[in-house]
């Protein structure tokens, strides 16, 4: 059957030529197999062989790891590298729902950020990710490229385009193992280390066992003078609305649910205190 130009076929793709170039590679660096090659760059199996058949495209960092561990000579490297910047752009991974929260994340210049029973998803770590992910039932090699993506929003946390970031954390998200408590300690340890930044202001809201708006669903904003707000709440329903009158109303609760928060201090505090029982844990 003739392959239609609206189907095209997958090794033709700018990510089909990217991940045949990656393969070949690493095969001619002398690792004949995946394993020994996924320990070199310190990252899964899963993830090598999901870059290598072109289900994933590798953010920059791992592209440039993977050009060095093969040694890929310097005059080659701008014809690989052009199959990436094409890839990234004509395939994001995003989930359908989230690609305008996405969107709008990316030109952001605030972020307003509520976690309820999780630490919000731009400020977890890459294992914590992975064990939500996992818990939830997704497939490894998905769980994988879904962690990838999150990995990518830390650049509106400490990138060049940083946001001024606003996180109000339920004092519950911090006693939630996710993963093990090695995983919780380094997840909370690097909540410490995002709120010395001048651009991240974080508050814990304290669990006093009241209930109070919010509790219900996690939430995050994006706002700037490049886009409208724009809101995803995850709750039963995942849901993502720019429409004023919708945004207007999760801005409040934010405001409300913020009235109820320590201040940066004291919530520093609570959360060297979660740090010192999960180390005991271990």
């Amino acid at each position: 059957m003739t392959q239609s130009s609206s189907n095209p076929d997958p090794e033709n793709t700018p990510r089909g030529k990217l991940a045949r170039h990656l393969r070949q590679a690493r095969l001619d660096a002398g690792f004949t197999t995946q394993p020994p090659f996924a320990a070199k760059l310190k990252v899964s199996v899963s993830l090598v062989s999901m870059i290598e058949n072109g289900r994933h495209v590798p953010p920059r960092d791992l592209l440039d790891l993977w050009l060095d561990t093969c040694e890929v000579p310097e005059l080659v490297r701008p014809y690989i590298i052009d199959f990436w910047t094409c890839a990234k752009t004509t395939s994001t991974g995003v989930r359908e729902f989230f690609q305008k929260y996405f969107d709008a994340e990316q030109q952001a210049a605030f972020l307003r950020l509520w976690g309820v029973l999780l630490i919000p998803g731009p400020l977890q770590t890459r294992e914590y990710a992975l064990g939500i992910f996992l818990k939830g039932g997704m497939a490894e090699d998905e769980a994988t490229e879904q962690v990838e993506l999150r990995m990518r929003r830390h650049e509106k946390i400490d990138g060049p385009n940083a946001a001024h970031v606003t996180a109000l954390i339920f004092e519950a998200a911090l006693q939630r193992m996710i993963g093990s408590p090695e995983i919780m300690v380094a997840e909370l340890e690097y909540l410490l280390e995002q709120s010395d930044q001048r651009n991240v202001v974080l508050q814990v809201v304290p669990d006093d066992g009241s209930f109070f708006s919010g509790l219900d669903g996690e939430f995050q904003i994006a706002s700037g003078p490049a886009i409208p707000d724009t809101v995803v709440e995850v709750t039963v329903t995942d849901h993502v609305s720019d429409e004023p009158e919708a945004a207007a109303k999760v801005i409040a609760l934010f405001e409300e649910i913020r009235s109820y928060a320590l201040n940066a201090v004291e919530s520093r505090s609570l959360i060297m205190e979660a740090i010192e029982w999960w180390s005991q844990q271990k």
